[in-house]
């Protein structure tokens, strides 16, 4: 019985330690320090428009009407399985690496892959069955969240929005150019663009 104390002993108070450690201050010290230096990102740098929370700046959401620009694929998931586009509660990634097979033609359930990602794309954009297209509009992102696009997937959507929207398609580039965001630190990344920002300015709300 003592021997059983002398090593349970340590073992319970050693969990305690490390669960107050890293599951309360830890945790605590890190939200604070993110409340007080970064409060607008750790808050979800939410996006208002008249005093009404309209999105998020470093979330994407699901655009599908036709006078608006498209985002990324969403591999997000209900608790179900089935899919529910940006849904940020859900969060997760296909985990398929560049060689399997279902990257490119799908797993036949949830996760489309690149083909039918690429085929709805041409299509709503009125674009040849053969058109190249950039990588990121055809393969969803880690998190099935990205807010933001490459320049070259936001150009080839200017004839659709233009046309839905009664606008000249070189008004449309040009805010597209408007708001192209380069390099992080001027090297890291692509120049991109961020769908909600592009949305806001064809509302004229921005």
């Amino acid at each position: 019985m003592k021997t059983t104390i002398k090593y349970v002993r340590p073992a319970i108070m050693l969990t305690l330690l490390l669960t107050i450690t890293t599951g309360l201050v830890y945790p605590g010290i890190v939200t604070g320090l993110a409340q007080l230096i970064f409060p607008y990102q750790a808050n979800g740098s939410l996006h208002t428009v008249d005093g009404k929370v309209i999105g998020s700046d470093l979330i994407g959401q699901y655009w599908t009407a036709t006078k608006y620009f498209h985002g990324r694929p969403s591999a997000t998931l209900n608790p179900g399985g089935t899919p529910q586009p940006y849904s940020a509660d859900n969060s997760a990634a296909s985990n398929l690496g560049p060689t399997n097979k279902q990257l490119i033609d799908g797993n036949g359930g949830t996760y489309q892959g690149v083909k039918n990602y690429a085929d709805q794309f041409r299509k709503e954009n009125g674009l040849a069955p053969n058109a190249p297209l950039p990588s990121d509009i055809v393969t969803a992102s880690g998190s099935g969240l990205d807010p933001d696009i490459s320049v070259e997937a936001a150009l080839l959507q200017v004839n659709r929005i233009a046309q839905a929207r009664g606008l000249n398609a070189g008004t449309v580039k040009q805010i597209v150019e408007n708001h192209i965001q380069g390099r992080f630190l001027w090297i890291f990344g692509e120049p991109h663009v961020n769908v909600l920002d592009l949305n806001l300015a064809l509302d004229g709300k921005k």
